[in-house]
Order: C-alpha cells, then sequence, then structure tokens
C-alpha cells in the first residue's frame, strides 16, 4: 500500500461475530507437556524464509478483509512449504469473496468463511486450495495465541474498527487504547503472523514542555507520556504490516482461529499436537447433521487447517 493517508476503511467482517459449538477446542488437542518453550519473540514471515507481503489484495475495493487475510495466511504456508511466494490474484480473492457473498458486497461471517475454507476450498494460483480443518483459539489466553504464531505459522482473527484505530493507522503508530475510541466503523478479518514480548515503552516526546494558560511551561508526568509498549502481536492488513498492544487486543479482537497446513508434520510420537484425538473429533463433527450454521452460540473454539493441492 503506497498511502496509509488516504486509505479509507471498508467494513468486511459482519457483526455480530457468530460461533459453532462443534469446533475443536485447540486446547483439547494440544499436549501441553510436549509443547517447547515460547521465544520472546516469534515472525512467522522470517521463519518461513523472509516473506517480504505487501498485497492489499483488493481489500481498498471490496470489504474482502476475510479471504484477504486467509490469502496472506496462505502465502505464509507456501513460502514455507514450497520456498515459493505463490502469485495469488486480486481477482481470485474478489471471486471468492463475492461468491461467498452471494455477489454484493456486505462482508462475511468469519466462522462460516472459515468453514467454507475446509469444506469447499478455494481457487488460487493456478490451484485449488482447501484446509484440513479450522479452530478458534481462547482470545484471552495470549499464550494459546502465541504458540499458534509459533508452531502454526499465524491466527486469522475478527475485530471491531472504531475511528482512532484508523487515525492511528494512518499516522504509522501501533494499534494501542487511548481515552476516546471515535465512532465504531465496522468489523475486520485479519492475518497474525508475529509476537513480541519486549516491555519497553515508547514516549510522545517526554521532553517536550506543555505550556499552561497562565504562560509557565510544565513538563508532562510519566502516565502522561507513556504511549504504548512492544508487547503485543503483528499483523498484516491494508496491504502492511501493523502492530497491536496486547490491550488493544483484549479490547478490539471478538474471534480468533489457529491455522496447521500440513497434517502429517505432527504425527511424530512427540509432537505437541494429538493429530489422533484431533481426528476422532473431525470424525465425530462428519456425523452431524449440517444445518448450515451449526450450533450458534457463545463459546470457545480451536482450529487445525491443511492445505490439501489438486
Amino acid at each position: 500500500m503506497a498511502d496509509r493517508k488516504s486509505f479509507e476503511f471498508k467494513p468486511g467482517l459482519r457483526l455480530p461475530a457468530i460461533y459453532d459449538l462443534r469446533t475443536i477446542p485447540l486446547r483439547g488437542i494440544l499436549r501441553l507437556r510436549e509443547l517447547p518453550p515460547l521465544p520472546v519473540q516469534h515472525d512467522a514471515h522470517d521463519a518461513v524464509g523472509g516473506l517480504v507481503d505487501e498485497r492489499m489484495f483488493a481489500n481498498d475495493q471490496y470489504g474482502c478483509c476475510v479471504i484477504s487475510a486467509q490469502a496472506h495466511n496462505t502465502l505464509t504456508f507456501e513460502k514455507f512449504e514450497q520456498d515459493l511466494v505463490i502469485p495469488i490474484k486480486d481477482q481470485e480473492v474478489i471471486d471468492e469473496y463475492l461468491r461467498q457473498s452471494g455477489g454484493e458486497d456486505r462482508g462475511l461471517f468469519l466462522s462460516l468463511a472459515m468453514k467454507e475454507w475446509k469444506n469447499t476450498g478455494w481457487d488460487a494460483a493456478g490451484r485449488h486450495y482447501d484446509i484440513y480443518a479450522y479452530a478458534s483459539v481462547d482470545k484471552p489466553d495470549h499464550n494459546q495465541v502465541k504458540y499458534s504464531i509459533y508452531l502454526l505459522n499465524g491466527v486469522v482473527f475478527g475485530m471491531q474498527v472504531f475511528e482512532t484505530d484508523m487515525e492511528q493507522f494512518k499516522n504509522n503508530e501501533p494499534w494501542h487504547i487511548t481515552g476516546n475510541n471515535g465512532q465504531f466503523l465496522g468489523g475486520h478479518g485479519v492475518y497474525g503472523f508475529g509476537y513480541k514480548d519486549d516491555d519497553s515503552v515508547h514516549f510522545v516526546n517526554p521532553y517536550a514542555p506543555i505550556v499552561s494558560s497562565d504562560g509557565y511551561a510544565k513538563f508532562p508526568t510519566m502516565s502522561k507520556a507513556l504511549t504504548w509498549s512492544e508487547y503485543g502481536l503483528n499483523c498484516m492488513t491494508w496491504g502492511e504490516e501493523q502492530f497491536m498492544t496486547w490491550e488493544f487486543w483484549d479490547a478490539r479482537v471478538n474471534q480468533v482461529y489457529a491455522v496447521v497446513d500440513n497434517r502429517d508434520a505432527w504425527l511424530g510420537k512427540d509432537s505437541p499436537v494429538d493429530v489422533n484425538k484431533f481426528d476422532g473429533y473431525l470424525e465425530e463433527i462428519a456425523g452431524e447433521t449440517n444445518n448450515g450454521f451449526g450450533c450458534l452460540c457463545p463459546g470457545l473454539s480451536s482450529v487445525l487447517q491443511r492445505i490439501k493441492r489438486q
């Protein structure tokens, strides 16, 4: 994206978030004793060999953020597996978005788009891609989110966007909570690819004096000067890398899905993912009657995904 300043937000996530009770919980398929220690920071783009991802995927023309996030996620998977940046076209993202939206630019439900990715798949870069399965992460559990990024190459999540968030984006600022949200603008689908546990803080020029009404110069207190720490998550949105603090994550994000690209990679006895248990869940789910939406109710879910080629 060339100019953040001129970007206009297009809502692409239909609210409210909906949940399917049958979705497999990530905590249910992780072997906790086998989990490796989390590094202080991790970047999936670096981990797959230095992926440079600056694609808008038509999200400046359509509210196709959910499919754009899916495309960003697919780029990471294929860079890891093929060591190639596959040429996903904007039109392929638009076509898949309009297919799922019924031809209207009205946004998508993230949970239903994940189900569609698994059951039907989509055509991109000259191939057909679908996923092995999908699941939602426990959003308040930051370690679950970090493990999904560290082990599974990322998360796809839905969030709410307010005026101050767009102002921060246009000003090249990390997303962080302020005292005023401004007007609610809509929902947004995003791909998260990295995290940092750096507690160093950033200040808004703490040495600049503030001139009071009586003409005397005063210096801001530490609490007023402090703005954010580098303790949070990196995501891809609107063709840009965007950092958000965990405080912002807790306030804005309402659904999170973890992603895996290759089931066979997790079949070892020391694997942190219990694939046999996972397959059992999938078999039970497949035996249930699919009423289109499933059981819609608030709850925690988890998703492992695999891309299969034809």
